[in-house]
């Protein structure tokens, strides 16, 4: 994939300006970075938090040959190719965790968000918007995120600042192979290889949907992508969407 990036000082969000282009036509492997977000989300309308120089906001416009229905092939992708890429540049043994967060020792360090915007080029096919916050350099988190996240300066030196062109290199690199091989022998190796980096499996969660909640022990992926928990009754639930807690 040939990567064309745009670079900005401040925008509201990289999954703002990278939907914009792809609203224009962008071709794929357009890539949004951005030194700050002054509105970065998350997954479930939750904010990002952008502080200038801290951390790697990207997003990638892809425009998979694939059903509606399996654009979300596409977090296992991305989520696959940012624990590889943090692993490559750092060494740091990041995992993933059910659907697409990027943990270390149980702390958040990368955060994955998936659109798809509903304009469609006959021609380019339709867009889908990677947007992917790694933690680099930030050494400090607010107060309502206590401890639950880190940085790879904080998992490996907090004297030593990243440097973020490392991180992009790697992040890219991995983005390419993973997407290649997705695009040539279809999701099950790439949810293979996701299973070897995910922590969710074998744990204690709850799980917080919109018609209610599931507790339980992560008992499995399926082919689909669903997280399956076994219940205290033994009753296996299938869960598609929504937040995992793991204790």
């Amino acid at each position: 994939m040939n990567f064309s990036v745009h670079r900005f000082e401040t925008v509201s969000s990289t999954n703002d300006v990278a939907a914009r282009l792809a609203a224009e036509g962008a071709s794929e492997g357009t890539v949004v970075v951005a030194g700050r977000q002054s509105a970065g989300r998350g997954r479930l309308g939750r904010s990002w938090v952008s502080s200038p120089g801290d951390g790697l906001y990207l997003s990638v416009i892809l425009r998979p040959p694939v059903p509606l229905e399996h654009v979300w092939q596409i977090g296992f992708v991305a989520s696959l190719a940012t624990a590889e890429a943090i692993r490559r540049v750092s060494g740091i043994p990041a995992r993933i965790k059910w659907p697409n967060d990027i943990l270390v020792g149980g702390k958040k360090l990368a955060g994955i968000l998936i659109e798809s915007p509903s304009v469609t080029h006959a021609d380019i096919g339709r867009a889908v918007i990677i947007g992917i916050g790694i933690n680099v350099n930030t050494s400090s988190f607010p107060p309502e995120l206590g401890d639950r996240g880190t940085s790879i300066l904080l998992q490996k030196d907090p004297a030593s600042r990243i440097e973020m062109s490392l991180v992009q290199d790697a992040l890219l690199d991995m983005l390419d192979i993973r997407y290649g091989q997705y695009g040539v022998e279809g999701f099950p190796p790439i949810l293979d290889s996701w299973k070897a980096l995910d922590c969710t499996v074998g744990m204690v969660i709850t799980a917080l949907m919109s018609d209610g909640s599931v507790t339980g022990i992560a008992a499995g992926i399926d082919t689909d992508g669903n997280l399956i928990a076994q219940c205290d009754n033994g009753s296996l639930v299938s869960i598609n969407a929504g937040e995992v807690l793991m204790r």
